[in-house]
Parts: C-alpha cells; structure tokens; sequence
C-alpha cells in the first residue's frame, strides 16, 4: 500500500516459490523479499534468483530483504544469499520509501 501511494506497481507473492517463478515472468526494478515464508524462504528465494539471473545473462535486480530477525547472523545471512539490503521490520513508511529511492536510483 505505501509503494502503490507513490505510484508504483506492485506483485505479491504469498512464498518464496511464488516470488521465484513471478521473477521468472516478469522483468522488476526492485525485489522486497521477506525471510520466513512458507514453501520456500526469503533466503533460498534471493539465491535462486540469483543463479535465474546468471544463467540468463540478466542484470541484477536489486533485492531487499525485511524482516524481525534482526540479530547480526540474521544480516549476514541475507547478505550471503545476494540481498543488497536489509530493512527490519516494523517498516516504517519513510524508511521503506527511502530504500526502494537508493536502490532504483
């Protein structure tokens, strides 16, 4: 609903396989990936995106993940899986806007 305000359009996915197959459908400027979702995790989802965009020769797409787990491993594990940012949860509207801002500049 915050994204829609300023205009953007928006795809839901209700798990991490869903997220993965409409990034196979579709070309997107911005992923927002939570890390615990049924099915398949935020996590492996930014993993195999990954590897979809190198086996297809495509840019990356950058991807944010958000979520509570906040503690430092929580971090570097959305790191390692190829997520270029980290956004906690509660998300506050300002500071989503600002990241979807960085990361479609």
């Amino acid at each position: 609903m915050i994204l829609e305000q300023i205009g953007s359009r928006c795809t839901t996915a209700v798990d991490g396989a869903e997220a993965v197959a409409a990034f196979q459908s579709g070309r997107f400027d911005l992923v927002l990936m939570d890390m615990q979702m049924p099915v398949m995790d935020g996590l492996t989802a930014v993993r195999e995106i990954r590897a979809l965009e190198e086996r297809l020769g495509l840019a990356r797409t950058p991807i944010a993940i958000l979520s509570a787990n906040v503690m430092p491993e929580h971090i570097a594990a959305a790191s390692d899986s190829g997520a270029d940012e980290y956004l906690s949860k509660p998300i506050r509207p300002a500071d989503l806007l600002r990241l979807v801002s960085r990361l479609t500049a």
